[in-house]
């Protein structure tokens, strides 16, 4: 899809239930990431009371990210999406920097981010792990008991 520069646009969203309608809009086109129904719903739910920013081209919502803080000094990304057919195009590193800029502002030292573990060597999952890590993010831990055994979730940090 051709990104119209003159358009592009990150915006906050406030509205609880903006937020919800975005994240469903959005999860529900990348199911190689959120295939799981149950997780899924619980982001389109949960992220009502998370930070969020959504990117805006023209007048279709192609992407947001979702931040939570955790005790007033470490940003957590709690899910981030772009549609499919604006991947590899700067969309997410726009989101993840207006986020990064957010934390930092509030006094954060660190950000975190979970997704699955390359040790699944599932190809969706790595290209997130190659976009996290082009952006100083770096390894921390791989917990099995996080999510599940056959999902073990990798955690990431970036610190500023």
């Amino acid at each position: 899809m051709q990104i119209n520069e003159d358009q592009m646009r990150i915006e906050k969203v406030i509205d609880e239930n903006i937020k919800s309608e975005i994240a469903k809009d959005v999860l529900d086109q990348l199911p190689e990431w959120f295939g799981n129904e149950e997780a899924k719903k619980d982001y389109i739910i949960k992220v009502r009371s998370t930070e969020m920013w959504k990117a805006v081209n023209g007048e279709e919502i192609i992407g947001f990210i979702s931040i939570k803080i955790h005790h007033e000094f470490t940003g957590d990304i709690y899910v981030f999406g772009i549609k499919k057919d604006y991947h590899h195009k700067g969309i997410g590193k726009q989101l993840l920097n207006t986020a990064e800029t957010y934390v930092k502002g509030l006094g954060c030292k660190r950000i975190i981010v979970k997704t699955l573990s390359d040790t699944v060597n599932y190809q969706p999952y790595l290209d997130t792990l190659k976009f996290y890590l082009a952006n100083n993010y770096e390894r921390l831990i791989t917990f099995t008991e996080f999510w599940d055994s056959e999902n073990p979730c990798l955690m990431l940090m970036k610190i500023f």
